[in-house]
C-alpha cells in the first residue's frame, strides 16, 4: 500500500456526482506526478485517524498533475454520502487522518462489486459457498434432475473411451472407468481429478502454475 501522511481538507465544492473534497497531504517520498500512476481517478483510499482501527473509505475524483506539483500535494477525492458527517467532523476538530492507497486499480471493480451488493444472497446460485464460504460443496443439481441421471457422453472428453470401455457414457458421480487412469486418456491424475470436481460440483476452482492444462481442462468441462 502506498500511505499518506497529515491528511487535511482544504475545501469542498459540490460536483455532479456530489460533495467533493480538495484534501492536501504529504508523501512520505518525493514523487514524479507527471509520470506516476499514484492516485489516477477513481483510484481506492482508505482513511483513518486511529491507525485503522476505523476506517473512512473514499475514491479519487480528481488529479490535478499541476496542482500535485506545487508545494504540498492535494487531491480531489469523494465519499459514500453516509460518512460525510463524520469526515467534516473530525476535520472541523482538527483530526489529521493517514490515507492508503490500494495498489488494484478500482475503478475496473467498481460496476462489478456494486453490482454484487445488489444482488440477494438467497437468489445467488451456489450461495453457501461463494459468499458463506462453506466446507462443504454440494453436487451439481442437475445431475439428480435430467432424465439421464448422471449419466453422460464422454467420448468427445475421451475419444478412446469405448475402445477401452465397449460404451460411449458412464456415470459421473459413480466410480469413473479405471482405464481414464491409465490409456483412454492423455490427461494425468491432477487433471482428470479437476476435470471430475468441474462436472460433478456445484463450484469448482481449477488452480495451478502456467502450463499445467487448466484452460484444457476447463475446455473438456465445458
Amino acid at each position: 500500500l502506498h500511505v499518506y501522511s497529515h491528511v487535511e481538507l482544504v475545501s469542498l465544492q459540490c460536483a455532479a456526482n456530489g460533495v467533493v473534497y480538495r484534501v492536501r497531504f504529504r508523501s512520505r517520498t518525493d514523487i514524479d506526478w507527471g509520470r506516476s500512476k499514484r492516485l489516477l481517478y477513481g483510484s481506492l483510499l482508505a482513511l483513518s485517524c486511529d491507525g485503522f482501527a476505523s476506517i473512512t473509505w473514499a475514491t479519487v475524483a480528481n488529479r490535478d498533475e499541476l496542482v500535485l506539483r506545487q508545494g504540498q500535494p492535494v487531491i480531489d477525492i469523494a465519499l459514500p454520502e453516509a460518512l460525510h458527517h463524520d469526515f467534516q467532523l473530525a476535520q472541523s476538530r482538527g483530526i489529521s487522518f493517514l490515507m492508503a492507497e490500494s495498489h488494484t486499480y478500482f475503478e475496473v471493480y467498481r460496476h462489478v462489486l456494486q453490482t454484487l451488493q445488489r444482488i440477494d444472497p438467497e437468489r445467488l446460485p451456489c450461495s453457501s459457498a461463494i459468499i458463506a464460504c462453506g466446507d462443504r460443496v454440494d453436487t451439481s443439481l442437475h445431475l439428480s434432475t435430467r432424465p439421464e441421471g448422471d449419466r453422460y457422453m464422454m467420448a468427445s472428453v475421451f475419444p478412446d473411451l469405448y475402445k477401452s470401455t465397449g460404451s460411449n457414457s458412464f456415470r459421473l458421480l459413480q466410480p469413473w472407468p479405471k482405464c481414464l487412469s491409465q490409456d483412454a486418456t492423455t490427461l494425468d491424475a491432477s487433471q482428470l481429478n479437476a476435470l471430475r470436481h468441474a462436472l460433478t460440483k456445484q463450484v469448482g476452482i481449477v488452480q495451478g502454475p502456467p502450463a499445467t492444462g487448466k484452460t484444457h481442462v476447463g475446455l473438456l468441462a465445458m
